[in-house]
């Protein structure tokens, strides 16, 4: 099968890699699209090599993430030929930039019946990590107020959508002429940020997930009510205010998804099914494409997930 191969930093296509083997609570899936996303320039350029080598993903595919595709090799709930898409485990798992993978069946869920491959393959990771932000770490609730800033970025636009589906009354933080976009997703207030200080904001939030990892939470406290909770995207920028603070240990949440969640996606796929959620791509390569496709991870004014043919189905 084909997959890229990470040789000294550089990714090279392999048309010769060996099948992946099933372990127990697998099953093989033939990739269809899989996305192409910061994380995966990350790994590409060395910075989590010594991770991937101690977690027990020091495999020969290094990139790739979430995937769409079809069962090749089934259990009693996925049959031969079933449409499915996930995330694979972060550290430990096969990638998805090669054409067949092994992956717990607790990492993926049949796909939205009314969404292309190309589509689905773009849905996972975000919504996934969006709705754990929001239902499990901060326990959003019908009528609370949450902030989402980074509201337009590829986790923002899902951030917006779920808080919404959650009952929330969402303010959204993005840049200029992104009012209209972010209304039709289900903000209720959207603020420029080249004309809005947050931390200068008059209201409470019961959440404020900052998705740019600009936000400091002695910056912020203020705006949180009394069981209201930060979430920001990278805890290495607050790991110092962490340790140090016993209020800041209880009202900041770190945000980590380390793998799929069947039950999860079901309710993502569940919520696109019924029209309350939208998935975005941006861009669509062939696999020979790839080098494009990660080029355009550095590209200016994108909207929604960059992703990559890999196989027929």
């Amino acid at each position: 099968m084909q997959g890229l191969r990470l040789v000294k930093k550089d990714l090279v296509m392999d048309p010769a890699l060996p099948m992946p083997q099933l372990k127990k609570g697998q099953v093989l899936v033939k990739v269809a699209y899989a996305s192409v996303n910061p994380t995966d320039a990350d790994v590409a350029a060395g910075k989590y090599a010594l991770m991937l080598k101690l977690s027990g993903g020091n495999h020969a595919v290094k990139t790739g993430l979430e995937f769409s595709g079809t069962i090749e090799q089934g259990n009693d709930t996925f049959a031969k030929g079933d449409k499915v898409f996930g995330y694979v485990d972060l550290m430990a798992g096969q990638k998805t930039h090669q054409q067949y993978i092994a992956i717990n069946a607790q990492f993926i869920a049949h796909m939205p019946t009314s969404l292309s491959f190309e589509k689905a393959a773009a849905l996972p990771l975000g919504a996934l990590t969006t709705l754990v932000a929001l239902q499990d770490l901060a326990q959003v609730k019908a009528g609370n107020p949450v902030l989402i800033n980074g509201a337009s970025g590829g986790l923002g636009v899902y951030a917006v959508q779920i808080a919404n589906n959650l009952g929330a009354n969402v303010t959204a933080v993005a840049g200029p002429n992104q009012e209209d976009f972010l209304k039709s997703l289900g903000a209720s207030q959207v603020l420029n940020y080249h004309e809005h200080s947050i931390s200068e904001l008059p209201q409470t939030f019961e959440a404020i997930v900052d998705l740019t990892d600009n936000l400091r939470f002695k910056h912020i406290k203020h705006m949180l009510t009394q069981t209201g909770k930060f979430i920001p995207t990278d805890p290495t920028k607050h790991l110092g205010a962490f340790l140090g603070n016993v209020t800041t240990s209880k009202k900041t949440k770190y945000l980590m998804v380390a793998n799929g969640d069947s039950q999860k996606l079901k309710q993502i796929a569940a919520w696109v099914d019924d029209g309350k959620l939208q998935t975005f791509v941006d861009s669509v390569y062939d696999f020979s494409g790839y080098h494009s496709a990660f080029n355009r991870l550095e590209a200016t004014g994108k909207r929604g997930r960059i992703v990559m043919k890999v196989g027929e189905v």
